[in-house]
């Protein structure tokens, strides 16, 4: 092939990704509807934590993400190690905002889908949506933990970890602090878990609609 002939086959390349950038660019393709998906010039950030081999004390904090002063929204997915029969975390899923000043922070317990299909006996699996204005939890996420409140310490095992996608910039905690203050110590052991697998349409969380 001849310099000219490579040249005019990188042009051709480098049009085609650029029509098909100007095409779908401002799409957005999710699976998820309480997600607010990608919009203008936001970035998404994905972030990956492993927790197999970990072990959290009673009382300890494993801090997972941090985009202050932003507040997001996203996805959550985590693995971890749960009740058998309630399916509750042994750890305690948090999310919010943590203020170098107590008096500006505010934190409260992340609502859970925990997935039966994807899980087993000891290690369950959960999606959340940040925030989830339906069931609950912080409004403005800038924060998201885990921290153990059960009382005892919490090992991790092979293949337990944490993800955040995080989708959309929502404001910033600058222009938009929290009003009232609520630290990890004032929580209570345990997420509220919705699951759509089981027989109990109560138990199935605000926002998802039954098929008839």
């Amino acid at each position: 092939m001849t310099d000219n002939a490579k040249h005019l086959r990188l042009l051709l390349i480098a049009a085609g990704l650029a029509a098909i950038g100007a095409v779908y660019g401002g799409t957005v393709f999710a699976s998820h509807s309480f997600e607010a998906g990608v919009s203008g010039n936001t970035i998404p950030d994905n972030t990956h934590v492993r927790l197999d081999g970990l072990t959290l004390p009673a009382g300890g904090v494993l801090p997972l993400y941090d985009a202050s002063p932003n507040f997001v929204s996203g996805h959550f997915l985590m693995r971890a190690p749960c009740d058998p029969d309630t399916h509750v975390p042994y750890v305690t899923v948090i999310a919010g905002h943590v203020d170098e000043s107590a008096h500006g922070t505010y934190v409260d317990k992340m609502p859970l889908y925990y997935i039966l299909h994807a899980s087993t006996a000891d290690s369950c699996v959960y999606h959340a949506h940040m925030p989830d204005p339906l069931n609950g939890g912080a409004p403005k996420i800038t924060d998201v933990a885990l921290v153990n409140l059960s009382g005892e310490s919490v090992s991790f095992g092979p293949g337990d970890a944490a993800d955040i996608n995080v989708q959309r910039v929502l404001g910033s905690m600058s222009s938009a602090p929290y009003d009232e203050m609520k630290l990890p110590a004032d929580l209570e052991h345990g997420n509220p878990v919705f699951d759509l697998n089981d027989e109990n349409p109560d138990n199935d969380g605000l926002g998802f609609v039954h098929e008839e």
